[in-house]
C-alpha cells in the first residue's frame, strides 16, 4: 500500500430518537504522503464524524457500519476501522502518528493540567525519553509554532493564554510527536478573523516543513484554496465532489461546490456588494430521501434526480462529480474509450 490513508466504502451511524441516522454514507479517500487533504462541506455533512472514526472516537450511540480504515502505520498496515476503541493498537497510534486538532482549544485543553503537562504527556506515553528531553522538546514545539517566552507559557494553564495562543498550543502538542498523519478540524472557527489569518499563515509554513499528510476539514473554501493539494467536497454524509485544488477552483462541476463558491467573496464576488447564498439546509440524516439529497436545493433539479442517486464518477480525469448533469459526459468518455 503506497499511500498513508485509504477510506473504503465508509459508513458510520448513530441511533437517535427519530431512528438511524447516516451519518457518513459511504465514501471513498485517499490520502497519499505528504498531501494536504481539503475536507469541504456545511455542519451535518459528515465531515468531522469521519476524522473521528479515523481516530477511533466515535462516540455511543454512534457505530462504523461498515467500510475499511486501511493506515499505513510505521508497524505496517492496519485496518482502523476494525481496531477496539480503547485498544492497545489504535491508542498507540492515536496521539503519535494520528493526530488532531479540535475546533475549540479551551474545552480540547485540559484546565486543571498546564500547558507543558498536555505537551510532554504524549512524548511520554508514546517514547521512551526522559521527563527531561520531554520537556525540552515541548519547549522546542511551542517555540516553533510561535509562542513567545515558551518556557514560561509551559508551565501555565488554558486560561493564562489567549485564544490565539491556545490554539498554537494545541498546533504543538499535535506535532510533537511527529505524526504522519495530521487531522485540522476547523482550526480557525472559533477564533476571530485576525487570529484566524495568523494561525491559517502558522498552517502554512508548518505544512511546508511538515513531512507527513494533512486533513484539513472546513467549511470555507477560501481556506482550502490556499491550505489543500486536494479537495473532496461532503453533503450529507456522501462527497459529490473530489479534485485537484485547482481543478475544483477553475472548473467547480457539481451545484452544491458552485453554490459554496458563489459564497465566498475573494473567489466569485470581488465587486459585488451582496454574497450569495444556497436556499435551504442540509436534510436531516435521518430523513429518507430517494433521489439525490441536494436536489431541493439544486437550481439545475431534473426528474431523474428525485428519483436517483448518482455516483461519483469522473468527468475529466481525476476529476469526479456525483451529479446527472456530467454523468453523460462521462460515460460517452468510457463508452469511446
Amino acid at each position: 500500500m503506497n499511500n498513508l490513508l485509504e477510506i473504503n466504502d465508509l459508513r458510520v451511524n448513530f441511533m437517535t430518537e427519530s431512528g438511524v441516522a447516516r451519518a457518513v454514507d459511504g465514501i471513498n479517500i485517499t490520502i497519499a504522503p505528504g498531501r494536504t487533504l481539503g475536507v469541504v462541506g456545511e455542519s451535518g455533512c459528515g465531515k468531522s464524524v469521519t476524522s473521528r472514526a479515523i481516530l477511533g472516537l466515535v462516540d455511543s450511540p454512534g457505530w462504523i457500519e461498515s467500510g475499511e480504515i486501511m493506515f499505513n502505520s510505521r508497524k505496517g498496515v492496519v485496518d482502523l476501522a476494525q481496531l477496539p476503541r480503547n485498544g492497545r493498537q489504535i491508542n498507540a497510534i492515536r496521539g503519535s502518528e494520528i493526530t488532531m486538532i479540535f475546533q475549540e482549544p479551551m474545552t480540547a485543553l485540559n484546565p486543571v493540567l498546564t500547558i507543558g503537562d498536555q505537551i510532554t504527556e504524549p512524548l511520554l506515553l508514546h517514547e521512551k525519553i526522559s521527563r527531561k528531553e520531554a520537556k525540552e522538546r515541548a519547549i522546542a514545539s511551542l517555540a516553533a509554532v510561535g509562542i513567545s517566552a515558551p518556557r514560561q507559557r509551559f508551565d501555565e494553564y488554558a486560561h493564562n493564554l489567549s485564544g490565539g495562543m491556545r490554539q498554537r498550543a494545541m498546533i504543538a502538542m499535535a506535532l510533537v510527536c511527529n505524526p504522519s498523519l495530521l487531522i485540522a478540524d476547523e482550526p480557525t472557527t472559533a477564533l476571530d478573523v485576525t487570529i484566524q489569518a495568523q494561525v491559517l499563515d502558522l498552517m502554512n509554513e508548518l505544512r511546508q516543513q511538515f513531512a507527513g499528510a494533512i486533513m484539513f476539514i472546513t467549511h470555507d473554501l477560501g481556506v482550502v484554496a490556499t491550505m489543500a493539494d486536494d479537495v473532496i467536497v461532503m453533503y450529507r454524509g456522501k462527497i459529490v465532489e473530489s479534485a485537484s485544488v485547482r481543478d475544483l477552483y477553475r472548473n467547480p462541476l457539481h451545484p452544491y461546490t458552485q453554490g459554496l463558491m458563489r459564497s465566498v467573496p475573494s473567489i466569485v464576488n470581488r465587486g459585488e456588494t451582496r454574497l450569495q447564498t444556497i436556499e435551504g439546509s442540509v436534510p436531516r440524516p435521518t430523513e429518507f430521501i430517494r433521489g439525490c439529497a441536494f436536489a431541493s436545493r439544486c437550481a439545475n433539479v431534473m426528474p431523474v434526480c428525485r428519483e436517483s442517486v448518482p455516483a461519483l464518477a469522473p468527468v475529466s480525469g481525476p476529476h469526479k462529480a456525483a451529479c446527472f448533469l456530467h454523468h453523460s459526459i462521462s460515460e460517452e468518455r468510457a463508452d469511446a474509450a
